[in-house]
Order: C-alpha cells, then sequence, then structure tokens
C-alpha cells in the first residue's frame, strides 16, 4: 500500500483529476447544493504527496475555476460568487501549508526516530548482538547506531567486589555483604 502511494507522489495528475471531478460535481449540484469542503481532499493529498506547492496551486487553482463557470452560468452573482471564492482562497492555501508542515514534520520525526523492536538475537558470553545479515556487532554499537542513545562504562559494586576486591573501601565492602 505504500508503494502505491510513493507511486503517487510522482504522479501529480492523480490530484489534478480529482479536483476536476470535485469542480464538476461541485458544478452540477449548484446553486443549492456546492461541496467546496470536498476541495480538502485534492488540496490533502497534493499537499502530503507532492509538497506545498502543489497543495497550494490546487488550493488557489479550485476555487478559481469554480467561481469562473459559476459567474458564466449566475452572472447576477458574480459579487457574491467573487467574495466566496476569496474566502475559499484563504482557507484552502492556509489549510494546504499547514498540511505540508504537519507532512514534514512527520517525515522528519520518521526519519530520527528509530526504534529498536522485536526481539533481539544477543550472544550469551560476549552480549555482541546479530544483525539482519548474519554479523555481530557489539550491544553498544548497535544501539547507538539505531538510537540516541549514549554509553558510559563503570564497574556495578557486585562487579567491583568480585573483579577488583583490592581496590573496594571497607564501607563499599560491609555495604555490599550487608545486602
Amino acid at each position: 500500500m505504500l508503494a502505491f502511494f510513493r507511486h503517487l507522489r510522482i504522479m501529480p495528475v492523480y490530484w489534478i483529476a480529482l479536483s476536476l471531478l470535485i469542480i464538476a460535481v461541485d458544478h452540477l449540484t449548484d446553486p443549492y447544493i456546492q461541496f467546496p469542503i470536498l476541495f480538502l481532499l485534492p488540496v490533502t493529498f497534493a499537499s502530503v504527496y507532492n509538497g506545498r506547492w502543489w497543495g497550494v496551486g490546487l488550493a488557489v487553482s479550485m476555487p478559481v475555476i469554480r467561481c469562473y463557470f459559476e459567474i458564466l452560468i449566475v452572472p447576477w452573482a458574480a459579487t457574491q460568487e467573487t467574495i466566496n471564492t476569496g474566502i475559499n482562497l484563504i482557507v484552502l492555501a492556509g489549510f494546504a501549508v499547514l498540511i505540508d508542515r504537519t507532512a514534514q514534520q512527520t517525515r522528519a520525526l520518521l526519519r530520527e526516530v528509530t526504534l529498536l523492536r522485536g526481539i533481539l538475537p544477543i550472544c550469551s558470553f560476549c552480549k555482541k548482538i546479530r544483525k539482519e545479515d548474519n554479523t555481530w556487532e557489539h550491544m553498544e554499537t548497535y544501539i547507538t547506531n539505531r538510537s540516541k542513545a549514549q554509553f558510559s562504562h563503570s564497574v556495578c559494586p557486585d562487579c567491583l567486589h568480585i573483579h577488583y576486591p583490592d581496590f573496594v573501601s571497607p564501607k563499599i565492602s560491609s555495604k555490599h555483604e550487608g545486602a
């Protein structure tokens, strides 16, 4: 499904065709029923998948095209139609900019967020993690490459007592034995 939407990113003709279809339906149902809310669909898709300028372009062109046909059919309503077109232009263009900005932020977050998911195959002895290509990588390197986590090495009191008993002060030693 995602590949389908990636294909649409290179094909803005889909948004133009959808826009023309919505304008035609809106025009056919006039003067009593109007569907300018449907203008949001191609503007949204164009902004998300093709960028701000495609969305703003549709946000400007759709109301203008609609206004042109309405004035041809009902010339006495030109003033009202022009005012409505101006309102639609402002709202739709603002909407296109907001949608594009939201889409950009979402893409940026997806690029930045790399999650460690699932079960990590880890060696019982050396604690290396097996990667997808069946090579092994130190756990610290693996996690650092896939997140913003940084490692600082230290020695816990238990290991200090076991591996470096000569460096353990009596307070740490007695505290450890009492725990």
